[in-house]
């Protein structure tokens, strides 16, 4: 449980799903209500000395990302999340709304497809303690998870002319899609679904979901 006057929401999912851009529409949208929010997005690639070192792990500069060991990756993106965690605690004692492009939860994503299915418990239950208890960052009030197929993400990806990092190969976007899948429905993830039958739901009808999904915690904190 969270026990700051703000709300912190997350917005996760696997690369490409589009965190970003609906990130950035809710953040207007929340100011169009006239709601005090700031948003950050992980990692923190210029900002943060951790952040800088997740470019480099990425980057393959410590090996081949898929292989390096979870447990000690985690540590990078965890460090980065800590070095920005004065300033989000600052906001959210300040009572403002706080939107996270990424956070805690993408180590249980990205490094969880590094784990069995056995395994991956024990690994939640490590992060958990080292995010909050050692790191102390704050707790999410809120976790929305935009479902993307990984091959149609994967193909958004590659026609944006982004480039693929260590985290970008197909069969790691497959995998991370499954342990989204199942960390959503185990931690109460608020799944957003991005596609139907007929292929990629339009930006704005994406965007209105996540909007009606964030009503119930505004209006039981009379927030709007």
């Amino acid at each position: 449980m969270s026990n700051h006057i703000g709300k912190l929401i997350v917005i996760e999912g696997i690369d490409g799903s589009g965190k970003a851009t609906q990130t950035r529409i809710l953040f207007e949208k929340l100011k169009a209500s006239h709601l005090d929010v700031e948003t950050i997005d992980f990692p923190q690639y210029t900002n943060n000395f951790f952040g800088r070192q997740v470019r480099r792990y990425l980057n393959g500069e410590f090996g081949d990302p898929t292989k390096v060991n979870p447990y000690l990756a985690s540590i990078l993106y965890a460090a980065d999340r800590w070095e920005s965690s004065d300033k989000i605690k600052q906001w959210l004692d300040q009572g403002k709304i706080v939107l996270l492009d990424r956070y805690y939860t993408s180590n249980l994503i990205h490094q969880g497809t590094k784990f069995s299915q056995d395994e991956l418990e024990k690994f939640i239950s490590w992060n958990e303690a080292m995010e909050f208890d050692t790191f102390q960052i704050p707790r999410p009030d809120l976790i929305l998870y935009l479902h993307l197929p990984a091959a149609m993400a994967y193909d958004l990806i590659t026609k944006r002319g982004q480039g693929h990092d260590g985290h970008d190969t197909l069969e790691h976007m497959q995998t991370a899609e499954t342990r989204c899948q199942y960390l959503a429905a185990k931690l109460n993830w608020q799944t957003i679904e991005c596609c139907d039958t007929t292929g990629l739901l339009p930006i704005e009808e994406i965007a209105n979901i996540i909007w009606h999904a964030l009503q119930p915690i505004l209006e039981k904190n009379k927030i709007l």
